[in-house]
């Protein structure tokens, strides 16, 4: 344990005013979370200010307060007057866990899609080549088997340090992160060490936070400034524009420029096969766009130091990841496929992937704070590649069904795109099975592995997509 007198000589601030000095059990910005000793960082965020909650920390046993504003003082108390409280969170939890991610190899996966694939895969190989690997991402942290629950695709460092401390303990030594574009600019991973930081792809997503595509990328190459090793998608323009910032950067894709190159690929109803370097690679998926995520991988754990002989053996194996590209199985004879997909890239490499001869019908939504632009896109996307869309619910948070379905229709519109709006997701999925014929695809996107819808702000109505769509199965 640190004193907190010794933390106060070791990290950044405008003032202080001196309280009683004690052991640092904790540090956290969430008041719920506060217990004896703790550090609490009031952050003022965009929907919560932390300094509404200074007393309530105190109460719960906070000794010491990090703010921004002007606050009043109580007694006993230490207040220290910081710039970016962000920063000094992250500043505060890498020195009171003694920096754990310098004790391992950490491997970073940014992108717009493809992230949880990706660092999943990783954390696969590296298993059955190197030894344990935990993984932390949107389904949480798998730290040997232990399964913890987490705030974020990218949690807190706070949750994050704790998750590599007990890998240490664990006696584990590789981890895979999910690094969201989010989460590296609230500086959710500031002061991480990472040994491979990986660049899958960039389309249009999260434009109501960043503003631009060149902030959005900007933020994802935080990870990159923050990584011994650099590995990128050559065949992504955005993937290009980091090799030429980043010029020892790894290469992957199916260009001739990449290092690790794909050649010779075959999709047949069973997976696609390829080759690297004259190795022979089969992949058990249909999804042309998986290819760049097992690119991805090959790369890393080359670059780790397997062979691309060894990789050939374990890869074919890989079990897949819960709600990418997953079929359904059921007696219907329909393809029903559940996917995550929630961005107008990630709705096209879908639609591309799928038969033209097949009739395809796909439920979906978008969340309530994606801008009109980005609902337009996705509604002529589902046009373009002439899918039947059952416009429904997808966490409408502060906006309205009716608002977002109504953006969505607009950029339909354009192709004259065939819909139905169903505003309750079970009814959605009911008729959309019910439509459906055998032989015919049936896509249910934006949900996944989540258990829970946002109906009302961000409050969580529990959900779970695939055990709905069985239950209706059953049924009809």
């Amino acid at each position: 344990m640190m004193k907190l007198s010794d933390l106060v000589k070791k990290i950044k601030y405008l003032e202080i005013k001196h309280g009683a000095d004690f052991e640092i059990r904790e540090v956290t910005n969430n008041s719920q979370k506060v217990g004896e000793n703790y550090i609490f960082v009031a952050v003022k965020g965009s929907i919560f200010d932390g300094h509404k909650y200074i007393d309530e920390a105190i109460e719960k046993g906070a000794k010491a307060v990090i703010h921004t504003e002007e606050v009043e003082y109580r007694d006993g108390i230490t207040y220290l007057k910081v710039e970016d409280p962000r920063e000094t969170l992250a500043e505060i939890s890498n020195l009171i866990t003694d920096f754990p991610s310098e004790k391992l190899n950490v491997i970073g996966v940014t992108g717009t899609n493809g992230k949880t694939t990706t660092s999943k895969l990783i954390a696969y190989l590296i298993e059955k080549i190197f030894g344990p690997c935990a993984n932390i991402g949107t389904d949480g942290a798998n730290v040997g088997g232990e399964i913890i629950e987490t705030s974020n695709t990218t949690p807190d460092i706070t949750e994050i340090n704790k998750v590599l401390e007990k890998c240490l303990e664990k006696g584990i030594n590789y981890v895979t992160l999910e690094a969201s574009s989010h989460g590296l600019v609230q500086k959710r991973l500031s002061g991480l060490r990472f040994k491979v930081g990986i660049f899958n792809n960039l389309s249009t997503e999260h434009l109501d936070y960043h503003k631009t595509m060149d902030e959005y990328f900007k933020a994802k190459m935080i990870l990159f400034e923050n990584s011994e090793i650099t590995i990128a998608n050559i065949d992504d323009p955005w993937g290009e524009k980091a090799v030429k910032l980043y010029e020892n950067t790894l290469t992957f894709g199916k260009s001739e420029r990449a290092n690790i190159r794909a050649t010779d690929v075959t999709k047949t109803s069973e997976g696609i096969s390829f080759k690297v370097d004259g190795v022979d690679f089969f992949i058990r998926t249909i999804a042309d766009f998986e290819l760049n995520n097992y690119l991805a991988a090959i790369s890393t754990l080359k670059i780790l130091g397997a062979s691309l002989t060894e990789l050939s053996e374990v890869i074919t194996d890989f079990p897949g990841v819960g709600s990418r590209f997953e079929y359904i199985e059921n007696d219907k004879d329909l393809n029903i496929i559940v996917d995550f997909a929630h961005t107008p890239r990630a709705f096209e490499e879908i639609f591309k992937t799928l038969p033209e001869d097949k009739k395809k019908i796909a439920v979906f939504g978008i969340q309530g704070d994606r801008n009109a632009e980005f609902r337009n896109l996705i509604g002529k996307t589902v046009s373009d590649y002439g899918i039947y869309a059952i416009v429904t619910t997808d966490d409408p948070k502060f906006d309205t069904y009716e608002n977002i379905s109504k953006d969505i229709v607009a950029g339909m519109a354009e192709n004259y795109g065939a819909y139905t709006l169903i505003k309750d997701r079970k009814d959605a999925i009911e008729a959309a099975l019910r439509m459906a014929k055998p032989g015919d695809y049936v896509l249910f996107m934006g949900k996944g592995e989540e258990n829970f819808i946002k109906l009302h702000g961000n409050e969580k109505t529990p959900w779970n997509e695939k055990a709905t769509i069985r239950e209706i199965l059953g049924k009809i």
